[in-house]
């Protein structure tokens, strides 16, 4: 997946950066269980500001994403396919490919 300006969190375990083809800056939230994987919402302009001056707002953000997981309002996919929607899971195929679906 293509994320323009991307700014990574390491100690946080999320990313965010703007993703030209859907035209949104998304939020990456890294999941660790027995395996990791990745779920993405979908966040402002303004939020995506928030990693250079006002990063603890951010991190908040962060952990409410994941705490909340799929039930989230701004869950946009998950990387683990059992947690999406039929229309979740066309969302995660445009994000891998790079390229929207054909109608």
């Amino acid at each position: 997946m293509e994320l323009l300006n991307e700014k990574i969190r390491n100690d946080g375990f999320y990313s965010v950066g703007f993703n030209p083809l859907i035209e949104q800056y998304i939020m990456i939230v890294i999941i660790c269980h027995w395996f990791w994987f990745e779920r993405y919402y979908l966040i402002s302009k303004e939020e995506y500001e928030w990693f250079d001056s006002a990063i603890q707002k951010l991190d908040d953000l962060a952990h409410d994403c994941y705490k909340q997981g799929v039930k989230h309002p701004r869950f946009y996919c998950s990387e683990l396919e059992c947690e999406n929607t039929t229309e979740q899971v066309t969302n995660f195929r445009t994000l891998l490919t790079n390229s929207k679906p054909t109608e």
